[in-house]
């Protein structure tokens, strides 16, 4: 704890999520005085169990081993996802024999995650990193220029951080201070959940998908443990607003919403754990670094959970953000460089998981004239591909960046094509 007044460490991370305690962590290992804010101490609810197959290699990087985590309670096996449809299809979904051949070689086995131990696990490396925690709330940012000088707390403390990581998740605190716009992507949604005891009974993701509304909406069984499991639905806030009377308790909103699956197994609600909600509309800021400061995770770009990219998402930020300030002392004119390049990353990739997640699978023009099965072909490729061979290749130079455009143009024609013929199938193409 610190409340040192005007004190000038070499970083201060506003927020300590996923992305925040990545890049804190790997900071305080090169030697960097870091501090790290959040007005939440822990342990504290979360969501995001699911992870994609990039997700190992992240965690490994980190220290995290993915057998450690499956032996200390945090986390369950993931080696496919299941998709059952309103109409009666079983969609299985697994990384194919040739994803971990040579030369990929990528994970075919991933992780379901409690959030709340799995993020005590994380804050607990950064303490013994040297990570200086303070729970209080960053009330100011003082730019000059473009970098920024000052940081004030709430509770009055200042500090003047040679670099600033913002990790404040949707508060997007250098957005709000600098004026900084986002693009939506998709729709106003609601996400509600629950913990459920039941017995683990195969090592994948379940989604029940109602395929059939205008908007997908879907619920998910995800086994965090071998005894619970993370069970909840997503659907348009608006049809959430007109389903849920004035006053209505969550649970039985839930519960309703839950029976309207018919693949999902009747849940017993005494079974039921405290139910919670989080409104949330897709977006990728517009700026997402500048002369000493880097928005990483949700700060920078939130792409909708049925990507299962969320985690991983956020220690890729908080590696690079990390690597980028050890590299350069101070944001001298190498560092600007490397910032730009930073910004061009995260928000080419998000923005086409974006494209993706939302013209495939939740609009209805692909599901219309292919079917959920092959809208689901269309989306998967791409979901297993993009984030393991960013993952793999690293594009933190001149060189792989070049490499991994070139595989953006492959993702992005693969996207636009399924996109173009579902249009032209309908006559739609004006849309």
């Amino acid at each position: 704890m610190s409340s040192r007044e005007g004190s000038r460490p070499d970083v201060v991370v506003a927020g300590a999520g996923v992305a925040g305690l990545t890049a804190a962590t790997m900071l305080a290992r090169a030697g960097l005085g870091v501090v790290c804010v959040d007005p939440d101490p822990f342990p504290r609810p979360r969501v995001g169990e699911s992870l994609d197959w990039s997700a190992p290699r992240l965690l490994a990087d980190l220290g995290l081993a993915r057998d450690e985590l499956i032996g200390n309670g945090a986390g369950t096996y993931k080696e496919e996802i299941r998709g059952l449809t309103t109409s009666g299809e079983l969609l299985v979904g697994r990384p194919p024999p040739w994803f971990h051949r040579w030369p990929l070689r990528f994970e075919h086995t991933t992780l379901h995650l409690d959030r709340p131990a799995f993020d005590q696990c994380l804050y607990e490396r950064a303490v013994r990193a040297g990570v200086e925690f303070v729970w209080d709330r960053v009330r100011r940012l003082d730019f000059v220029g473009d970098q920024i000088a000052d940081c004030g707390l709430r509770a009055g403390a200042r500090y003047s951080p040679r670099w600033f990581l913002d990790a404040s998740g949707r508060r997007r605190l250098v957005a709000h201070a600098a004026g900084i716009g986002v693009r939506h992507w998709g729709t106003d949604r609601i996400a509600m959940w629950s913990h459920y005891e039941a017995p683990l009974r195969h090592s994948g993701t379940v989604l029940h998908l109602d395929e059939q509304a205008d908007e997908l909406s879907w619920a998910w069984q995800i086994p965090i443990a071998p005894d619970r499991q993370s069970i909840g639905v997503v659907l348009p806030l608006s049809r959430f607003r007109a389903l849920r009377r004035a006053g209505e308790p969550l649970l039985p909103v839930l519960a309703d919403l839950l029976r309207r699956f018919p693949t999902l197994p009747p849940v017993a609600l005494n079974r039921l754990g405290p139910v919670r909600t989080r409104a949330y509309r897709p977006y990728v800021s517009d700026r997402v670094a500048g002369a000493n400061w880097m928005m990483v995770g949700e700060a920078a770009a939130f792409v909708d959970p049925l990507s299962s990219i969320g985690v991983a998402s956020a220690m890729r930020n908080g590696f690079e953000a990390a690597r980028l300030i050890a590299s350069h002392d101070t944001p001298n004119a190498g560092a600007q460089r490397a910032l730009l390049a930073y910004d061009r990353r995260v928000r080419h990739l998000t923005h086409l998981y974006s494209r993706a997640v939302e013209g495939l699978l939740y609009r209805p023009e692909v599901r219309v004239r292919f079917g959920m099965r092959w809208a689901s072909r269309a989306y998967v490729p791409f979901g297993y591909l993009a984030g393991a061979t960013y993952t793999r290749l690293n594009p933190t130079t001149p060189a792989r960046w070049a490499v991994f455009t070139m595989l953006l143009g492959v993702f992005r024609g693969w996207v636009s094509s399924w996109l173009l013929v579902a249009r032209l199938g309908r006559g739609d193409l004006a849309r």
